[in-house]
């Protein structure tokens, strides 16, 4: 008895040393992993690769709604008429550090070759750097760098001996579930620590996927992917669409940097871009046997022939009869542009329509209702990268039968320095008259006989924005408001004993506007200069003064607000963003509207990137005008693990949790308080929040919103 429990605890002490060992081995690797990689991510100064992509798109599973599948915008690569089909493409990727990607697609072939299908190519996947924190655009978390580190366990899976090198296989595994966080292994040799290859696996909302990388073996491209296998396996609605790109990549004129420079550049370079103004499909099966790497299985083979014997089929018959095929796919080409975003282009720029039932132009909030909005824009392009963009805006809140619409036409006239000359005109938020402020305040008042207080707003605006210097932007302009009354009788509620007389009031208020923000990161996408980040705030400031006499201007006042606003990361999947400010109406001589630039309603949410945040959310339209002054301020927490993502069972297509505070002060309403709690992912956000007026409860509303 006692020999069995002497060994039961020899054989835990065993066990607790040997697993202490492989803890201290693995930290020890992935320290030197990690600093490797911090030194290999920035390595490569340029370089030019071709690219051959095979991919093989197989319907495993389907019901009567997969037909329409191809109505949402973006979401799987699939053919509708068939269970298999194949494509294959040859590209140009030009990369210019430190952020500089484009890929020139140059020749394709297969079953499916529409632009549309060929645009939902991985062709920014082939890009990444292993070496990297992220993926492009952040949609999953890469595991060699310190940062990303505290979200993966580490072990060992095996080591190998291989001539005068060892080769360690290290799994990493996330520590909670998370659709930015993936599993897998990669290999790794020692002494110079530079990975081999890496297979990953994970899980979005409706896909999982998994991807193989096998590294450069050569001197030149030891630090860059030369072999790429990804797999997607969408599940969605009773249909399963499996997709398989195999890539290779043939680099050529590879530069290492030499000498780093000490001096900050906030010049990130272009954003990652795929150029194909066309499809150019070649069919010349002499040109593809020299591009292939490997030569198509005999399923390839034979699906590439049946194809060919349809269309050679499907030509005849539409040379033979007047087809019903064509009215079909006609009607097919009806819904979808009615579904989702449409862009005509033509030789001079483009046309984009949002689409009729497009879900993302949808939103909804228990106090204001159901709100719909449709967009149109039309670019054109000009000399030097100039554009002149002209957009429409129509929508309507159901909830409180309130139409919004707008014209904005701008001129890009510098597009390096952020230069532009924007004209507009529209129907903007209903405003109350500085003769009715006492009745806003009285909370007795009937909401009815409110409502025969408020005006009508129409505006037109011109402004001009320069780039003064990086992150120095300075604006002038002109706003002009025509309000006329809602009420059709033009007369007031009962106010200090008896009705008043609503007249047409005008309004012409010239304003300049500063904003700052130090060390500003950028991109450049073509010519056009795009702000991305700064570990700074940004600063805005903006003054109005209304000139009685001018263009039958009524009142003269003089309108001051600041705010400042700015997101910071705690790491990667952690944020907090905020924005706070102050406005001031002075030196008010006649009647005028309180109508503030930050401090306003948004009934159409597009603040945040649509986390729902950046504003009120309970608080009464009718609120917004009824002060002179005010001072807020808002705040978003965003994290990967707080409440819903920590739970297995109710995590699935949460990606992100979100938590709001908001606080109000005006002279009338000392403190008024907004906490809100809400989730989404890359299709939807939804949140709820509830309001207090001074610590007792007030009202709670619900929004949602697409982002598709």
């Amino acid at each position: 008895m006692l020999i069995k429990y002497f060994t039961t605890i020899l054989f835990s002490f065993i066990s607790l040393a040997l697993f202490a060992s492989e803890n201290l081995l693995v930290d020890s690797i992935m320290k030197q992993v990690m600093r490797a990689a911090e030194t290999y991510s920035g390595v490569t100064r340029s370089y030019e690769a071709d690219v051959y992509m095979r991919t093989l798109v197989e319907t495993k599973k389907k019901n009567f709604l997969y037909q329409y599948t191809y109505m949402i915008p973006n979401f799987v690569l699939h053919d509708r008429k068939n269970d298999q089909a194949i494509i294959e493409s040859v590209s140009k990727l030009i990369f210019r550090a430190p952020n500089n990607y484009s890929q020139d697609i140059n020749y394709v072939t297969g079953t499916l070759t529409k632009k549309s299908d060929i645009a939902m190519l991985p062709f920014r996947f082939v890009s990444m750097d292993v070496y990297d924190e992220s993926a492009h655009g952040e949609i999953f978390f890469l595991p060699l760098r310190e940062k990303s580190s505290r979200y993966y366990t580490y072990s060992i899976s095996y080591v190998e001996h291989q001539d005068n090198r060892t080769i360690y296989s290290i799994n990493f595994t996330p520590i909670y579930k998370n659709p930015q966080l993936i599993s897998g292994y990669f290999l790794v040799e020692d002494n110079t620590w530079r990975v081999l290859g890496m297979y990953g696996e994970g899980n979005d909302l409706f896909v999982d996927f998994t991807f193989d990388i096998r590294m450069g073996d050569k001197i030149a491209n030891q630090f860059l992917p030369v072999k790429f296998n990804i797999v997607q396996v969408y599940s969605y609605l009773g249909n399963v669409v499996y997709n398989e790109y195999q890539a290779d990549l043939d680099y050529k004129n590879i530069e290492f940097k030499t000498v780093e420079t000490k001096k900050k550049n906030y010049n990130l370079g272009n954003s990652y871009r795929v150029r194909m103004d066309s499809v150019p499909l070649n069919n010349d099966t002499v040109l593809w046997e020299q591009f292939r790497t490997s030569p198509l299985n005999d399923q390839e083979i034979e699906l590439v022939e049946t194809h060919n014997k349809r269309a050679m089929i499907a030509k005849a018959e539409r040379m033979a009869k007047d087809s019903l095929s064509p009215q079909n796919d006609a009607a097919l080409q009806l819904m979808k542009n009615v579904a989702i975003n449409t862009n005509y282009r033509f030789k001079s720029g483009d046309l984009r329509f949002s689409g009729l039932l497009n879900p993302s132009m949808i939103g909804y909030s228990t106090i204001d209702g159901l709100s719909y909005g449709q967009k149109m824009a039309l670019a054109i392009n000009l000399p030097r990268e100039q554009r002149i963009n002209v957009n429409l805006f129509g929508g309507y809140i159901f909830g409180r039968k309130q139409l919004r619409y707008g014209i904005k036409s701008v001129w890009n006239y510098e597009p390096t320095k952020l230069g532009y000359l924007s004209l507009s005109a529209g129907r903007g938020n209903p405003s109350y008259s500085s003769r009715f402020l006492g009745l806003i305040k009285d909370s007795l008042l009937n909401y009815d006989e409110l409502n025969l207080a408020y005006y009508i707003d129409h505006y037109f605006k011109l402004f001009n924005n320069i780039e003064i210097r990086n992150g120095l932007q300075l604006g002038l302009g002109i706003d002009y408001h025509i309000r006329q009354p809602n009420n059709k009788n033009q007369v007031s509620p009962v106010y200090n004993g008896f009705h008043q007389i609503l007249t047409t009031q005008y309004n012409f208020v010239p304003l300049i506007s500063v904003s700052w923000t130090p060390e500003q990161y950028y991109v450049m996408d073509r010519n056009q200069k795009v702000y991305v980040r700064s570990d700074y705030p940004t600063f805005k400031i903006e003054f109005a003064q209304s000139i009685n006499g001018v263009l039958g201007g009524k009142s003269s006042y003089n309108r001051v607000e600041f705010d400042v606003n700015q997101r910071i990361k705690f790491g990667l999947m952690k944020s907090l963003n905020y924005h706070a400010g102050f406005g001031i109406f002075s030196r008010q001589k006649n009647e005028y509207f309180n109508d503030f630039s930050y401090f306003a309603k948004s009934y159409f949410p597009e603040t945040w990137g649509d986390g729902i945040g950046g504003g009120f959310s309970v608080l009464r339209y009718r609120y917004y005008n009824s002060t002179d002054k005010y001072a807020q301020a808002h705040l978003m927490y965003e994290s990967s693990t707080f409440l819903f993502t920590r739970l297995r069972s109710l995590s699935s297509g949460v990606a992100r949790e979100r938590l709001y505070l908001s606080q109000l002060y005006t002279p009338f309403m000392k403190s008024y308080t907004e906490l809100g709690y809400g989730i989404g992912n890359r299709f939807l956000n939804a949140a709820i929040f509830v309001g207090f007026h001074q610590l007792k409860y007030g009202s709670i509303t619900a929004k949602a919103a697409f982002l598709l």
